[in-house]
């Protein structure tokens, strides 16, 4: 049984609160159809021929929700779901990929989404996903990728695996965040607009990126002494993640906890990081 219930969210304009009865735990055709009624309920009348795409694109985002909530079922609390601050994600979710489609970066919304949905999520980590939930739609893929940059410079961290064994998980990941080196410093001004970074006032020169300092060859090195024997070794990887921090200007900005959140998000196929315990 349907409820709806209107919900005041601002000037001139009506949210509607769906809830449905989740009784046998999470159930992921509940959850789809409470996006569907958010989305279908909330969207502005559009011409046909648009509303046609706008249906397409969210059911694009529900097929990457569906994978999402398998993934993460055991630890879902289907009850928040019903919650009116998570249905309000889920609405503006919905409204922002049907207007921008994949540009939206749908699979970090929805996995965003069941990660603030699981049942041992802290309120910190709810706040902080909320406010990167309204900026990951208006960052384009290089931006998203910048912010794993930023990561791997500051954050990043693999033990005293040598050399050779970050050179070579550094090649996959670069791959993936390639987007990056197209950056120019527009791009890392838009973002530090929404939030995500914040200029360091001085730069950082030299800065050695945090994911090599803990490599038995690197210790006690400069960074000129780490590019010297990365170029005698043929770490190109290691080599290619330097040149980017230089190129990029990370020495000039550092990582909010918004930026954080994402550039992790982005990388977690590569790591074994808790997006819920990074704060």
């Amino acid at each position: 049984m349907l409820e709806k219930q209107k919900q005041q969210i601002g000037n001139n304009s009506t949210g509607i609160q769906v809830q449905r009865d989740l009784v046998l735990g999470p159930n992921y055709t509940d959850i789809r159809a409470i996006f569907l009624d958010l989305f279908q309920l909330n969207f502005p009348k559009v011409q046909e021929i648009a509303s046609k795409t706008a249906d397409e694109r969210v059911e694009k985002l529900l097929e990457e929700l569906e994978y999402s909530f398998r993934k993460h079922k055991d630890v879902i609390d289907a009850e928040k779901f019903t919650d009116p601050s998570l249905q309000y994600e889920m609405q503006s979710i919905a409204i922002n990929v049907a207007r921008r489609g994949e540009k939206s970066n749908i699979k970090l919304l929805t996995e965003l989404l069941c990660t603030v949905a699981s049942r041992d999520c802290p309120e910190l980590i709810e706040l902080i996903s909320s406010e990167s939930l309204k900026i990951i739609p208006m960052l384009s893929k290089k931006h998203i990728d910048y912010l794993s940059l930023m990561v791997l410079s500051s954050n990043a961290s693999m033990g005293n695996n040598s050399a050779v064994q970050i050179n070579l998980i550094l090649r996959s990941t670069l791959i993936h965040i390639s987007d990056s080196e197209t950056v120019i410093f527009g791009d890392v001004q838009y973002v530090a607009c929404k939030g995500a970074i914040e200029s360091r006032g001085i730069s950082h020169k030299g800065l050695i990126p945090s994911i090599l300092k803990e490599a038995p060859e690197f210790e006690g090195k400069k960074l000129d002494e780490i590019k010297t024997y990365s170029s005698d070794n043929n770490l190109e990887s290691i080599l290619k993640l330097i040149v980017l921090i230089e190129k990029c200007y990370v020495e000039h900005f550092k990582l909010m906890a918004i930026g954080k959140l994402i550039g992790w998000l982005n990388l977690s196929k590569f790591s074994n990081v808790d997006i819920k315990k990074l704060f």
